[in-house]
Formats: structure tokens, sequence, C-alpha cells
């Protein structure tokens, strides 16, 4: 259930380690104990011919206009911003068609604003007429809703969209407002009416995990493994 569910993003902020010490604890993270819940490595475009060796990378693009990347079968993921709350369904596509050649998972990074409520519904069914996923970030300069969670994870599951999440997954379980990893997926399988009460849940033991929540949730970039790794040693879902 937790099998390559965190994304080591280690040269995103607030870490932002040099390259370097990023390589040297991605290593410490796939040589530990719990090296089966490590996913990609989450590299920005303009760093990827600097990244050495066999790794499973995950390439975050810097906009529209940077969708050209060389062939390199150690990427497996793309992530892109949408750039607006509701893109335009030409520029999904031309974007969508720009890395399709590669290969790869394409995730399409949701924007909100005070339109969220008919733009996140109309933005995921567009992403998924292309074949795409999404990407959600729950930390940052904004930390979205219980509300706003509740809504794409809604709409990813009736749409059978995949997605990724990145940015403020620290913590296993919700607290304050901080978002939980483990909410998130116990939410991807909780009855539609009790989305909101499992992502605000504090209490680990009350939250009904599934690995099925895998198909949708796919992982959460965090530019610290140590910090989730200790949350599921406390919680007893690591040793």
């Amino acid at each position: 259930m937790l099998d390559r569910l965190i994304d080591h993003a280690a040269l995103f902020p607030p870490a932002s380690m040099s390259l370097e010490d990023a390589l040297a604890e991605d290593r410490a993270a796939r040589e530990s104990a719990y090296a089966q819940v490590i996913g990609r490595f989450v590299v920005p475009s303009a760093r990827l011919s600097e990244i050495p060796g066999e790794m499973r990378l995950s390439v975050v693009l810097s906009g529209a206009d940077d969708l050209s990347l060389p062939p390199d079968q150690r990427i497996e993921a793309v992530e892109l911003s949408l750039g607006s709350p509701q893109p335009r369904p030409a520029d999904l596509i031309k974007a969508y068609r720009a890395l399709e050649p590669l290969g790869t998972e394409t995730y399409f990074e949701l924007v909100f604003d005070e339109g969220w409520r008919n733009d996140v519904p109309a933005a995921i069914g567009a992403i998924a007429a292309v074949g795409g996923r999404v990407k959600l970030r729950c930390g940052g300069a904004t930390i979205p809703s219980v509300e706003q969670v509740a809504l794409v994870i809604a709409c990813c599951r009736e749409a059978s969209v995949p997605f990724k999440c990145t940015a403020g997954l620290h913590h296993a379980v919700h607290r304050g407002d901080e978002h939980g990893f483990l909410n998130i997926l116990a939410a991807t399988t909780a009855p539609a009416g009790r989305l909101e009460d499992v992502l605000a849940e504090e209490d680990a033991a009350e939250l009904d995990l599934d690995e099925a929540g895998r198909s949708l949730f796919v992982s959460f970039g965090s530019c610290s493994w140590r910090e989730p790794v200790d949350d599921l040693i406390e919680l007893g879902l690591l040793s």
C-alpha cells in the first residue's frame, strides 16, 4: 500500500539542497530499510542533464513554453502547471501531444482562484479528455482547504483520473492547517459524503486505508523523505 508513495524532491523548497547533497540524500533513502516507500527523484527540467546514473525520474517543466525534453529512458513522469484555473482545451492538447512521444505519465498542476468550485471539475474533465493526470499542490504560499481537496479527489474519482500531490505533506495525518497524506489516501476510497470528514480527521486510528486507493493517489512529492517515514514508523506502519 505504501510502495513508492514518496517522490523525493530534495532539490525543491524548502529543502533546496545542492545537487550533490540531494543525490547523497536520495542514495541514503534508497539504501535505507524504508527504500520501498521511495518513488521517483523529482528534478527541474533545466537540471535534467546534470543527473547521473540510472534513476527513475519525474521532471518538472518550468512552463507551457518548456515542452521540449530529450529522449531519456529514466523519465517516468512529467509535471506541468496549467497556468490558469480553466485551461483552454487546445492548450492542453498541444502540451499533451508535445510530451506524448516520451511515453511518460503527464501530470497537470491545478490552479485555484475564487471560481474553484466550477474551475476544478472543468479542469479535471479537460485533463481526462486528453489522457492526462492531475497534480495537486497541498502547501506552499497557499494551502488548499479541506473542501477544495475533497472536490479534487471527488472529480478525479468520478473521471478515473490518477493524481499526485506535492508540497505540504510532511505528516501522515492532518494537523492544524496541514493536510495528511494518509488522510488523502483514505479519502480516495471513502464514501462520497464523508470526504471532508476523512481529510480533516486527526486520529490515524479512524482512517480506513485501502490499497485500492493507490490506483487513484499515485504518490506525493516531498523535499524530505525522513519526516513522512518517521511519522509512518511512529504509527506502526513501518518498522
